[in-house]
């Protein structure tokens, strides 16, 4: 389940913005990331906006490695701002 950042609603499926989180899904494909996935939810209740950015180990990945590739997504993450837009990463 997620979980609204700004008012904690639980966010329902409802509340995926489909075409954001596909557009979103091609463009890393088109950049070649590989071990995120991002998902955009719309919350109904305050009008916020979440992008989930999910990150999981490569086949293979050393446990270092992964550690250190969602250390420097963090630190990106970090740095991005738009207006009633959370980003949440999150470890799967």
């Amino acid at each position: 389940m997620r979980e609204c950042s700004h008012c904690h609603k639980l966010l329902t499926p409802k509340e995926l913005a489909k075409e954001e989180s596909r557009g979103m899904e091609s463009e890393r494909k088109a950049l070649g990331l590989e071990g995120v996935r991002f998902l955009f939810y719309n919350c109904s209740q305050c009008g916020y906006a979440d992008i989930f950015v999910d990150v999981h180990p490569l086949t293979g990945e050393p446990a270092e490695r992964f550690r250190q590739r969602r250390r420097e997504l963090e630190n990106t993450v970090r740095q991005l701002h738009a207006e009633r837009v959370e980003i949440v990463l999150t470890e799967r």
